[in-house]
């Protein structure tokens, strides 16, 4: 069922396995992506889904930003009960490298009721939220 779509972003649910997904397929992050993952944080605390698949494994360069993925967490649940969410991240091989190397020197972190993950693999990220 799809939720959300813009020329860069859709968001849709899998009923079957109670997962947002949600698709960006621009070339940099910018504020069409922000809109779309602010609405997939916003459907996940409404319709109480605990899963959400953030597809961002584009031809982009590694530069984005951990705080354009984390910061808008810790604004959209700061007033949410403390039920664990579980957020996978499909990204490139030089984003993954980017984010870890930047997540290490950063202070920005998730908040404590969520889980997220960096994937370079699709089915792995798929993977581990099924198992969650």
């Amino acid at each position: 069922m799809t939720l959300y779509h813009s020329p860069d972003a859709s968001l849709t649910y899998n009923p079957v396995s109670k997962t947002l997904h949600l698709s960006y397929n621009a070339t940099r992050l910018s504020l069409s992506f922000g809109q779309a993952y602010q609405r997939a944080l916003e459907e996940m605390l409404h319709h109480n889904v605990g899963k959400l698949l953030l597809d961002l494994k584009r031809n982009a360069p590694p530069t984005d930003e951990a705080e354009e993925l984390l910061a808008p967490l810790t604004l959209a649940l700061a007033e949410q009960p403390d039920r664990p969410l579980f957020i996978a991240a499909v990204v490139s091989e030089g984003q993954y490298q980017y984010q870890i190397g930047s997540s290490i020197a950063s202070s920005t972190l998730p908040p404590a009721q969520v889980e997220f993950n960096y994937f370079t693999s699709r089915r792995d990220a798929t993977q581990w939220l099924s198992e969650n």
